[in-house]
């Protein structure tokens, strides 16, 4: 039977390293993909050299790319595959039914949250930030209403609250991977049963933008920006006046008994809470490094 995979598998934004786990996954256990279908080219002229770790693995693999924004008609496009599913993981947009209906089993959805909780496109991101003991990964019937697609099953992952945004995304998306091979051949027979989701628990995430990485100590404790430092590296990063500085944050940790002491690379939070700043990066040379080294630097 052959699959359909949507989307680039970068699941939170920003990632260090984007991988491809699920996608991997079909190949290395023998299902025919027959296209890998984008919303569209990610590549100006100026990029065509730095492709995308889809678009990587799919020329590696021989395997056709769809831009869907260059198709006259992307539903008799994919029609004349004849594949029987769709498999679709961190796509970036709605996609219709008209689409879904193409393929007899529907599309499967990978979402890195426990649903209903965390629809929309920072599952990631929120959990960190909120300091969620646990989240996980949901298998679900897409529809085109957001993340609120039938459930066929779903993976937990108990949280340790150092993780960064990529790690998280590398655990989810094995976990992604697994929980999928698990459950396709079933839903493949039409076997596998689906349990609606109660839209009435639903939360939502919401999409980040540069000002939301702006930290304020006046108003945040120290455990409140550390957990937003972890969570929003790479996108929209997180910033702080340092120094007299606007300054991004890359790395720091909450001290729970700090005794007030002057030191240069410790912030005063809400609460009377402090934060140490271990690593930025330098605001005039963009290189990450040590904030002792930085702190070397401004004292020289």
């Amino acid at each position: 039977m052959k699959i359909v995979f949507f989307g680039n598998e970068q699941l939170a934004q920003g990632l260090e390293k984007p991988l491809t786990p699920i996608f991997d996954a079909l190949i290395a256990n023998n299902y025919e993909v027959a296209a890998v279908v984008l919303p569209r080219n990610p590549l100006s002229k100026s990029q065509r050299y730095s492709k995308s770790a889809i678009i990587s693995a799919a020329e590696k693999n021989q395997i056709p790319i769809i831009f869907a924004d260059q198709e006259n008609n992307l539903d008799d496009t994919l029609r004349q595959l004849n594949a029987e599913i769709g498999v679709l993981a961190s796509y970036g947009q709605i996609v219709p039914q008209s689409t879904i209906n193409v393929f007899p089993r529907g599309i499967v959805n990978i979402h890195p949250s426990l649903l209903p909780k965390y629809r929309g496109s920072t599952p990631i991101e929120t959990a960190i930030s909120r300091g969620d003991l646990e989240t996980g990964v949901s298998l679900m019937q897409l529809s085109t209403k957001m993340d609120a697609g039938d459930i066929f099953a779903q993976a937990k992952l108990v949280l340790n609250g150092s993780e960064s945004k990529q790690e998280l995304y590398e655990k989810l998306a094995q976990i992604g991977a697994k929980l999928l091979l698990e459950n396709l051949p079933s839903i493949l027979n039409g076997d596998a049963p689906a349990k609606p989701q109660n839209d009435n628990e639903a939360t939502y995430t919401e999409r980040l933008t540069t000002a939301d990485g702006n930290l304020d100590p006046g108003k945040m404790t120290a455990t409140e920006c550390e957990r937003k430092i972890r969570a929003f590296i790479g996108f929209p990063r997180t910033r702080l006046n340092f120094h007299g500085q606007k300054t991004i944050i890359t790395a720091a940790r909450v001290l729970p008994d700090f005794a007030g002491d002057d030191w240069p690379d410790v912030v005063q939070c809400a609460d009377n809470t402090f934060l140490q700043i271990l690593e930025i990066i330098n605001p005039k040379s963009g290189r990450t490094m040590k904030t002792a080294d930085f702190l070397r630097g401004l004292r020289n």
